[in-house]
């Protein structure tokens, strides 16, 4: 049995970000145009974490995490008065010094491979929009290996592919692996996923290179769906700058893509962050989102502030 000393205390960490959107459509086919201001929270989360000593070079792991939508934001569902809660990464897990293993909700490997290019994460203009591949699921098992051969290492993600009818889906069926390499000059990963929980086969390459107070990003993502119907391309590139001394940070990304036949996607962004002390930043950002198809322009444009903890 494991003492109740070899336990330790969980953590509790969160991540408060809410901002004020206006978000505006124009579609020149129709008068489908529309503009609407709210107050949203961009995936805030609260989760807690911790470790247990079991001897012998283990120690067992868990977290839980939930994302809280404080603002009741309604387009994603949440009719009810209230804090909404949304499972996040949460898992139980075996770390040593063959790797570390992970039981229960996770972002595949495929999707950590973006690495952090994507700039705007989380809010309007994720790379989601223009990217397949950005899944996280649950009856997951995972490995991770330790660093080797000077920063390069491993990642395997296992789970359920796509449930054509309720509980068909067999665990096994979805697998992602990437390769990561991490040094100080660049990061760079390559990921393969099969048979995803949407239903499709997915490749993606990741880069993130530092050069001085400058950091160029690149996000490549193929996609084609398991029974054939359609496949497809996306690219992101993204530039980020410090600036006011080191404590701001301005932000560039573009991105295209024919995601599910969407002819002519597109995405462009600007934006700026602004460190006033630990744990907390201000921010600003614009995006737009067009579809030459659809003759559709999205605007999103955000103000508001970013909270750790």
């Amino acid at each position: 049995l494991i003492s109740m000393s070899a336990i330790s205390a969980p953590k509790v960490y969160g991540k408060l970000n809410i901002s004020v959107n206006n978000d505006s459509s124009d579609t020149t086919s129709n008068t489908d145009n529309s503009s609407d201001i709210d107050l949203i929270s961009n995936a805030s989360r609260l989760g807690f974490k911790g470790q247990v000593d079991m001897k012998n070079g283990l120690t067992g792991i868990y977290q839980i995490e939930y994302e809280v939508d404080i603002t009741n934001d309604k387009t994603k569902g949440n009719d009810n008065n209230g804090v909404a809660f949304n499972q996040r990464n949460s898992f139980v897990g075996l770390k040593g010094g063959f790797g570390t293993l992970k039981i229960g909700t996770h972002d595949t490997p495929l999707k950590l491979a973006q690495l952090k290019a994507d700039l705007f994460n989380d809010l309007k203009g994720d790379i989601k929009n223009v990217h397949n591949g950005e899944n996280r699921i649950g009856s997951f098992f995972g490995y991770d290996s330790p660093t080797f051969g000077g920063g390069v290492s491993i990642h395997v993600g296992v789970g359920k592919g796509k449930d054509d009818m309720p509980n068909s889906g067999e665990f096994g069926d979805n697998v992602s692996v990437s390769l990561k390499y991490d040094i100080d000059v660049i990061k760079f990963a390559i990921a393969t996923e099969q048979d995803s929980i949407k239903g499709n086969d997915n490749t993606r390459l990741g880069m993130m290179i530092p050069a001085g107070p400058v950091t160029l990003g690149l996000i490549y993502t193929t996609t084609e769906e398991s029974n054939g119907t359609y496949e497809n391309d996306a690219t992101t590139f993204s530039i980020a700058g410090k600036v006011a001394d080191g404590k701001g940070k301005v932000k560039f990304q573009y991105g295209t893509s024919d995601y599910k036949g969407k002819t002519g996607l597109s995405q462009t962004q600007i934006g700026y962050d602004h460190k006033l002390f630990k744990g907390f930043k201000i921010l600003a950002y614009h995006t737009i989102r067009t579809e030459d198809a659809a003759d559709k322009d999205v605007a999103h444009t955000g103000v508001g502030f970013e909270y750790k903890f």
